[in-house]
Order: C-alpha cells, then structure tokens, then sequence
C-alpha cells in the first residue's frame, strides 16, 4: 500500500467480502441527532441502531465515515499542531455487528486484515480482550 486511499479501499473491500455491507459516509453534520454538532465518531450513523430505535437490512456494515472532533468530550483540538496524529477532520474507518458477531470474530476480521491483507508481521501483533 502506498496512500491513505489504498487503505481505505483494502479496508472496505475485505470486510464487503467478508458480507458487510458497504455504506457511504453520512453528512458531517448529524440530521436527526441534536447531542452532536458533527459526526464525531465512524459510528455515529448507526447510533439508532445500536440503541434498537431502527433497523436496517443489513447485519454487518463497513464505512469510511467522514467526523470533525474540534471540542466536547472527544476533543482533539488542543492537541492539533503538537502531535503528528490529532487532527479535527479525519475519515474514521470501521465495521460494525449489530447482533451478527462479537468480539472472537471481530478479532479474527482484524487479524486477518493486518496480516492478510496488509501483510503484517503477526509476532508483531498482540490481540486482548476487555471481558465484561
């Protein structure tokens, strides 16, 4: 991979073909949501869902969502200019289980794509796991 776009489209490739579906990025400025003056997190757009107030025809999902964090709780405004990697708009790249999977497959999903397909040393690698 050479730039930002290759990842991007390797990402929302392996988990299309994984079956997620692929969504596009929602507005920058949330629609139906008057806690958030931006999208400040990839998944923003799926917040009904995760709360069971909508559903979609999809179980899955795989986006690359646009998000501005410039104050709030996820405030990375005071550390734009010091760091190489705050910035306040940024593309948030994810994928999502609403019911489909959990962490043991979320974890092979990513493993798979770092090592796979990004070609990553995994003796580099170490997975955990928060239980709850």
């Amino acid at each position: 991979m050479t730039s930002t776009n290759d990842i991007r489209r390797s990402f929302l490739d392996y988990f299309e073909g994984q079956g997620h579906a692929r969504v596009p990025s929602a507005p920058l400025v949330p629609h139906n949501d008057p806690t958030l003056m931006f999208v400040n997190a990839g998944m923003v757009p799926f917040k009904n869902v995760f709360t069971g107030l909508e559903t979609r025809p999809y179980s899955t999902a795989t986006s690359s969502q646009k998000c501005v964090r410039a104050g709030g709780k996820h405030n990375d405004l005071d550390n734009v200019g010091y760091t190489a990697r705050h910035h306040t708009f940024f593309e948030m790249l994810g994928n999502f289980s609403f019911g489909d999977y959990f962490k043991e497959q979320a974890i092979t999903h990513a493993w798979a794509l770092l090592t796979k397909v990004w070609g990553l040393n995994p003796d580099k690698l170490t997975a955990t796991v928060y239980h709850t």
